[in-house]
C-alpha cells in the first residue's frame, strides 16, 4: 500500500478486528501468570516457610503443646489477604509497588511465624544455659556489665533515649517495605526479605545450643530506680523460658510469644539489615545508620544482653550481608565473562 492510499474507516455500527476481551475472561487469561505474582522474594524462601511450618506442626503433636488458634488464624489470614492483594497487583493490574508492599509484608509475616514457634519448641529441650561463659568472655573481654547498668541508672535520660531507639526495630521493619516499594528499589526490597529469613533462622537455631537467660537474671537484678531504665527486653522472657525447659507448656497462644533469644542478639542483625537496606536511600538512609548504631547499643541495657551477644549478632550479619555481595560480585563476573571460543572449527 503507498502512502497515498486512502484508509477507509469504519461505519457506525460496523463490526472491527478488534476484540473486547470480558473483564472474567481476562482474569482467565492471567491465570497462568499468577504464580509468578507470588514468586518474589524467591520461591525457595515460601518453601522454607512451609518446611518450618510443617515441622513445628510434627513437633507440637509430639511435646504435648496446642495452638491457641485465634492469634495464628488471624495471621494466616492476613498472608492470604496480602498475597490476594499481590496477585490484584500483579498480573491483572501492574501496580509495582503496591504488589511490593503486600507481598513483602505476606512474606515477612510467613516467616517469622514458624521460625517464633520453632524458637519455642528448641527451648524444651532444656540445655544447660551458657550464662557463665558469656559472662565470663565479656569480663575478659574488658566489660562490666554491672557497672554500665549503674551507668545507666545514673543517667535515666540517657537510658530512656537508648530504650525508645531499642524498640523502633519493628517498625523500622515496615519502614523498609514502605521506602523500598515506594521507591521502586525492589531487588533490594527482595533481597532484605530473604537475609532476614536466613538471619532470623540463623539466630534461632544458634540460641537453641547456646541458650541463656541474660544478664539481668544472671547477675540477679531485679529491682531498678523509678523511671530509670526500661526493662521490658530484658526481663518478660524469664518466665517463659522457665516453663518451656521444665516441660510445662501446655498451650502457645500468639500473643505470648516473646523474644528468648540471647545469644546471638537478632536486634543486633536486624539493626544491621535495616541499616543497609535503606543506606541508599537519600537523606533518610544516613539518618537510619545512626538511629540503628544506638539500637546496637541499647541491646546491652534495654535489651538485656552480654556483650558476646553483640559481637556473635554483628558477625553473623556481616557473614550473611557480606556473603549476599561476594555472590553477587562473581556472579557478575561469570555473566561478564566472554564465551570460549570452540575448540574446532564449524
Amino acid at each position: 500500500m503507498s502512502d497515498a492510499t486512502p484508509i477507509s474507516l469504519p461505519r457506525r455500527g460496523e463490526r472491527t478486528g478488534i476484540i473486547r476481551t470480558p473483564f472474567p475472561a481476562r482474569w482467565a487469561a492471567a491465570a497462568p501468570s499468577l504464580p509468578l505474582a507470588l514468586a518474589a522474594p524467591h520461591p525457595g524462601f515460601w518453601a522454607l516457610a512451609l518446611a518450618i511450618a510443617l515441622l513445628d506442626a510434627v513437633w507440637l503433636a509430639r511435646a504435648g503443646i496446642a495452638l491457641a488458634p485465634f492469634g495464628f488464624a488471624v495471621s494466616a489470614g492476613l498472608v492470604a489477604v496480602l498475597l490476594g492483594l499481590a496477585v490484584l497487583f500483579g498480573p491483572v493490574k501492574s501496580e509495582p509497588s503496591l504488589r511490593a508492599m503486600a507481598l513483602a509484608s505476606a512474606a515477612l509475616i510467613a516467616i517469622t511465624l514458624p521460625i517464633a514457634v520453632l524458637h519455642y519448641l528448641t527451648a524444651t529441650w532444656a540445655l544447660p544455659l551458657a550464662d557463665a561463659r558469656l559472662a565470663g568472655i565479656e569480663a575478659a573481654l574488658g566489660f562490666d556489665w554491672p557497672g554500665y547498668l549503674r551507668f545507666l541508672e545514673a543517667h535515666p535520660d540517657l537510658a530512656r533515649g537508648l530504650a525508645l531507639a531499642y524498640h523502633t526495630s519493628g517498625p523500622q521493619v515496615g519502614l523498609v517495605v514502605i521506602v523500598l516499594a515506594a521507591t521502586r528499589r525492589l531487588g533490594r526490597l527482595w533481597a532484605f526479605v530473604r537475609m532476614f529469613g536466613v538471619l532470623l533462622l540463623a539466630v534461632v537455631g544458634i540460641a537453641a545450643l547456646v541458650p541463656a537467660a541474660g544478664p539481668f537474671a544472671h547477675y540477679g537484678v531485679t529491682a531498678f530506680a523509678p523511671g530509670s531504665l526500661e526493662t521490658m527486653g530484658a526481663l518478660w522472657h524469664l518466665d517463659a523460658l522457665e516453663h518451656l525447659r521444665a516441660g510445662t507448656l501446655r498451650t502457645l497462644a500468639l500473643g505470648d510469644i516473646r523474644g528468648l533469644v540471647t545469644f546471638p542478639s537478632f536486634h543486633v542483625c536486624l539493626a544491621a539489615l535495616t541499616a543497609w537496606a535503606l543506606a541508599p536511600v537519600p537523606v533518610l538512609g544516613p539518618l537510619v545508620i545512626a538511629l540503628n548504631a544506638l539500637v546496637m547499643v541499647a541491646t546491652l541495657g534495654a535489651g538485656g544482653h552480654y556483650l558476646p551477644d553483640l559481637l556473635a549478632g554483628g558477625a553473623l550479619s556481616l557473614l550473611v550481608i557480606g556473603g549476599r555481595d561476594v555472590l553477587r560480585r562473581r556472579a557478575r563476573r561469570s555473566a561478564e565473562l566472554p564465551a570460549r571460543a570452540p575448540r574446532y572449527p564449524v
